[in-house]
């Protein structure tokens, strides 16, 4: 380990005990390595299936908003031997480490209730979803057409999966009884904070981050969130909530 021991102390000068003291102390510190660490993995993962891959600059010149347009992902990939300028741009996302706290998931009262909203309630849940969704475009398009001319985007979302927090749990537990039977087989410290550290609670919630703001080239509305057109593919490394760096992919569109 003499590469290690060299690097950090030329790097921050001190040895490496103190060097894991201070990476325990920043979480954030932790959470950039291991994004770091997850476009590594990924690289070496789609370059084993084939694939050649170029890591899009982090930083240009002018910040994010000197990137391409259509390009404002983490990697090009493209099947080796393919001499066409065709890629495919691959945005790489790590999981919330905290979601299950935020969502108030410590205790087993709140998980009843999440799990009862996705499995038992679902249907309405769904449907919920879908109007909220609807009525928040039909506003937005009405305020647009006010003030300007032309055509304003169509209304995409799908009336039984609107978006990625509507999660088909249905074949697991048939009632709200059934999945309290199977909560109260926990203890309390099951679902406190240090078990969803450790990985040993019995749900875990998957959440990654789209924290950027845009502007939609269309409608000029900014909103927070990428655009779908900045990205082919989202690939989450699950790590965190699995304890293994292994991959889920989605398309953008």
């Amino acid at each position: 380990m003499d590469i290690l021991r060299n690097y950090i102390k030329n790097k921050f000068g001190i040895d490496e005990p103190k060097f894991l003291e201070v990476l325990k102390m920043s979480p954030g510190a932790e959470g950039y390595l291991l994004g770091s660490l997850g476009e590594l993995l990924f690289k070496e993962y789609v370059e084993s299936l084939g694939y050649e891959a170029f890591r899009i600059k982090e930083k240009p010149e002018g910040g994010n908003n000197a990137k391409s347009e259509d390009a404002r992902g983490d990697f090009y990939i493209r099947k080796k031997g393919n001499k066409k300028d065709e890629w495919f741009v691959v945005e790489c996302k790590g999981v919330k480490s905290n979601s299950e706290k935020r969502s108030g998931l410590t205790k087993p009262s709140s998980c009843l209730t999440l799990l009862t909203k996705h499995i038992v309630d679902r249907d309405e849940h769904v449907k919920s979803i879908f109007k909220s969704g609807l009525n928040a475009y039909n506003k937005a398009k009405e305020d647009w057409e006010k003030k300007n001319k032309g055509a304003f985007p169509k209304f995409t979302w799908s009336k039984k999966n609107p978006g990625a927090g509507v999660p088909d749990l249905t074949s697991l537990w048939k009632s709200k009884a059934e999945i309290k039977k199977w909560l109260d087989s926990f203890s309390n410290k099951d679902f406190s904070e240090n078990a969803y550290w450790d990985l040993t609670a019995p749900i875990r919630l998957l959440q990654t981050h789209m924290p950027s703001t845009r502007i939609d080239p269309i409608t000029n509305i900014k909103s927070t969130g990428p655009l779908v057109s900045e990205f082919n593919i989202l690939c989450v490394d699950l790590f965190l909530k699995t304890g293994k760096h292994e991959f889920v992919f989605v398309n953008s569109k």
